[in-house]
């Protein structure tokens, strides 16, 4: 047979088949196997009822749609169908779709109601909560503000939920010595309102701002010392002096280490209680505690200054001394270190074995970069558990008062939630403060932006800053099934309000399902979700019944509230 009379016939035997068995619309003729998926979505789990969308790639007609529930049921119905479910089971759910003229077409989905059991015990008690915040006003320090406002404190307070402002001791507030006195404090002597260069703002652009923060209601506020002003340093600058070597601390300093000057301790405990002292005039705020220097333990680029333990005990009792001597009640934290283990513990312990300087250290305080591990076994817990122990035999509360670095997205909202909750868990820690609040470009150092931009990261903390208030002790909740592994939950009760507050945190991709069960669980939450969504930002979800199975969104931070 000539070939082109072959290609002919060909074209015609396959133009008849496909003809032939592709599904119809009524208009063409042609039959059109259609283009099918299913989707799912849960509408209740008490009882569980699923709703089920089978959809066509085209607006066909005269389609019949036959359902298998994977339960034993099955039914000739619609496109849209809706069927409950027992507890605690998978169902293979399958839908078929013809019009009886062509190949029927099918699409599958797999949905559980499996329940994770949350065990609770309200007389196994942890630690208390002092409050959760951050660090900085409305802009940075390091800028030209603004530094405060209204809409920005309702933010801070009525909306996040702020309780703890965490601020600095700037460089330049005592830039020269009031006098050779250490003893005898000229307030007027020191810097409120000159900008120095090299510096950041004055104190006295900070004084807005906490007044405002005080009057919505915050009522600690803590201060950090970065660096002490360059004269009282071997270095003579608030900064590593452009050394590229960045020693390490020396108890024989040359000009090149960035190291307070020993003869100058009695001079640095003056500039604190000068500190103290001034806010407390200026702003009727009595500081809730101070920690000597910020990373103690290296150089930085930055405003910085290094001791290892001893000098840190040291110093820590020289101004611990200078307070009781002035009888102020400012307590002091610290190290606020960062870095691996053994170096933290390098600055703790030498406060914590002297008598004199763990009296004066109330607040065993640490900086939670990179400590994120979840199970009570990961590397990240064991530190966090470590860490809590060190304080813990002589009653100081351990704090994280500084991490960022999460990326701005719902990723980097799930990383942050699941190391507070690790933190709060696994560390027993009292307060937890992210680095900068606000400033005025939203990125990964900061929960939102000084015109008032909020990140998912903002709504993630929210969960826990709104509803986890101080005064609130949290007690024992644990996931007692194998397949709740990704849902972490921890609650507290809080004996003032009379408040119960339970955050779980999905991380599963998939919906997950879970029953509070217990002693001491309120009989009713209100809820409050944020997730991926763009709407879902600590949105309220309505009322649920602590006896109701309680359905969790994929990859989401729900807060539980009792009514």
């Amino acid at each position: 047979m000539p070939y082109c009379m072959w290609k002919s016939i060909s074209a015609i035997l396959i133009f008849f088949i496909l003809f032939s068995c592709k599904k119809s619309d009524d208009q063409s003729g042609v039959y059109i196997t259609p283009l099918i998926s299913l989707s799912d979505s849960i509408v209740s789990a008490n009882p569980f009822s699923y709703k089920f969308i089978a959809n066509t790639g085209t607006a066909l007609t005269g389609l019949s749609y036959h359902w298998d529930f994977g339960d034993g049921t099955q039914k000739d119905g619609a496109s849209l169908e809706q069927h409950n479910y027992a507890d605690n089971k998978t169902f293979h759910v399958t839908v078929t779709v013809t019009n009886g003229n062509a190949t029927p077409a099918k699409a599958a989905v797999d949905i559980s109601t499996m329940i994770s059991i949350l065990l609770a015990d309200s007389s196994l008690k942890f630690q208390t909560i002092d409050g959760f915040g951050g660090f900085g006003g409305q802009s940075e320090w390091w800028s030209n503000g603004p530094f405060t406002s209204t809409a920005f404190i309702n933010d801070l307070v009525n909306d996040l939920g702020v309780t703890i402002v965490r601020d600095e001791l700037p460089t330049n507030f005592e830039n020269v010595n009031d006098n050779s006195d250490p003893y005898n404090t000229d307030l007027t002597a020191y810097n409120l309102n000159n900008q120095v260069a090299g510096s950041h703002q004055p104190l006295g652009a900070h004084f807005q701002f906490m007044k405002d923060a005080k009057a919505a209601g915050i009522n600690k506020f803590i201060t950090a010392v970065w660096s002490p002003p360059a004269w009282m340093k071997t270095n003579n600058s608030t900064t590593n002096g452009g050394n590229s070597n960045d020693p390490g601390y020396s108890d024989t300093p040359d000009s090149t280490y960035n190291q307070l000057k020993k003869t100058d301790y009695e001079e640095f405990a003056e500039m604190c209680v000068a500190y103290v002292k001034i806010v407390k005039q200026q702003t009727g705020i009595d500081i809730y505690a101070i920690n000597v220097q910020n990373e103690p333990r290296f150089s930085q680029p930055f405003e910085s200054c290094v001791y290892d333990g001893p000098a840190f005990r040291d110093l820590v009792k020289t101004v611990g001394d200078r307070f009781k001597y002035e009888g102020l009640t400012t307590l002091i934290f610290g190290p606020e270190d960062i870095g691996y283990l053994d170096g933290v513990s390098s600055m703790v312990q030498p406060l914590l074995s002297d008598p004199v300087s763990r009296n004066y250290i109330s607040i065993v305080a640490v900086h939670g970069y990179a400590l994120d591990g979840l199970t009570a076994n990961s590397p990240d817990a064991q530190t966090w558990q470590t860490m809590y122990s060190w304080g813990a035999q002589y009653g100081k509360p351990l704090w994280m008062t500084e991490t960022s670095g999460y990326s701005n997205d719902w990723n980097g909202a799930m990383d942050l939630s699941k190391a507070i909750f690790t933190a709060l868990k696994q560390g027993n820690v009292s307060a937890w403060l992210f680095w900068t609040i606000s400033t005025q470009i939203l990125d990964q150092y900061s929960l939102m932006s000084s015109l008032g931009a909020k990140s998912k990261r903002y709504y993630a903390s929210k969960n826990f800053y709104r509803y986890i208030r101080p005064g609130a002790v949290r007690f024992s909740l644990e996931t007692s099934t194998a397949d709740s592994t990704s849902i972490y939950p921890v609650g507290f009760y809080n004996s003032a309000s009379q408040s119960t507050s339970i955050v779980l945190i999905n991380d599963n991709s998939t919906l997950s399902s879970v029953k509070l069960k217990g002693v001491g669980i309120p009989a009713s939450f209100e809820m409050y979700v944020t997730n991926g969504d763009p709407a879902k930002n600590c949105v309220d979800a309505g009322i649920i019944q602590s006896s109701d199975n309680l359905v969790l969104p994929p990859s989401s931070v729900v807060t539980l509230v009792s009514k």
